[in-house]
């Protein structure tokens, strides 16, 4: 379900702002649409004019909201304010989603935190218009949709014949991959996170559309939930930190677009044997 209906409006830890008959109204927002600063890896030439060209990178974004608090039925603007106050206030750690409608976008959100508010206190501050600024800071520049996109993959027996004969020896179990579409309807690159569930040893993960993989070690049984968040490159194993079963490969995402991905690995199960990809359509 949305968090907001309105369109150019915004909600933040559980306070939205703008839209029709809200008591704050939005002035202003800076720093939302655009590209953020741009971190580069320019160097100088010593003695020589000019600069080495390195890599340019994104940094993080800063978006600035003006807005006016009023009073609303039997409550005072600087009640109002005190409300929104409360909401608007920095964190030590982590961020908080801002989920804003730029219509006919639907409902988006960028994850931040609170680093700067403002408010001038003159004339109308005391007639109940209170003017104010807050500057949000997002460490990761991209805004999503809040639709959480899934794609499942399960592994099934691999394609063959049955003969009516039986041997007396047993063979190592192989393994054949398992895919699924992850399709980014943005424009940015996402970095999804890839839950997995045994039974599986050594199980690999990857992009067949850009050649990266993460092999892991280890068996896991069923009962085990194997968790490998792309964007933060966290690996967990039932919800316990467990980065050490990474054994070799390249964090991957996903560009814009689609990308297949795949899993593989031995003494799986039929049907029971899962990967499940969770994404939101990423843009800058």
């Amino acid at each position: 379900m949305p968090v907001i209906t309105n369109s150019y409006s915004f909600s933040f830890a559980g306070i939205t702002f703008g839209g029709i008959g809200s008591a704050y109204q939005i002035l202003s927002v800076e720093g939302l649409e655009g590209l953020p600063a741009i971190r580069n890896q320019d160097d100088n030439r010593g003695y020589q004019d000019g600069m080495f060209s390195g890599r340019d990178f994104l940094g993080g974004r800063t978006i600035s909201i003006t807005f006016q608090t009023f009073a609303s039925g039997a409550t005072s603007a600087q009640t109002n304010f005190n409300t929104i106050q409360a909401k608007l206030l920095p964190q030590t750690s982590g961020t908080t989603p801002l989920y804003f409608i730029l219509s006919p976008s639907g409902e988006q959100f960028v994850n931040a935190r609170v680093r700067v508010l403002r408010t001038s206190v003159d004339p109308n501050y005391t007639y109940g218009m209170i003017t104010s600024q807050v500057e949000f800071f997002c460490p990761d520049p991209n805004y999503y949709d809040s639709t959480l996109q899934t794609a499942v993959m399960v592994v099934s027996d691999p394609p063959g014949r049955t003969y009516n004969r039986t041997y007396n020896l047993v063979y190592g179990s192989g393994s054949y991959a398992t895919t699924t579409n992850i399709v980014n309807s943005g424009w940015a690159t996402t970095y999804p996170t890839i839950t997995l569930t045994g039974p599986i040893t050594n199980p690999t993960l990857g992009n067949t559309t850009t050649g990266e993989y993460l092999l892991l070690s280890g068996t896991f049984a069923n009962t085990d939930s194997l968790v490998i968040d792309l964007y933060n490159k966290l690996i967990t194993l039932n919800g316990v930190s467990a980065r050490n079963l990474l054994s070799t490969g390249t964090w991957f995402a996903a560009p814009a677009g689609t990308s297949q991905y795949y899993l593989t690995g031995s003494l799986t199960t039929s049907g029971l044997t899962t990967a499940t990809v969770t994404w939101y359509n990423a843009y800058i």
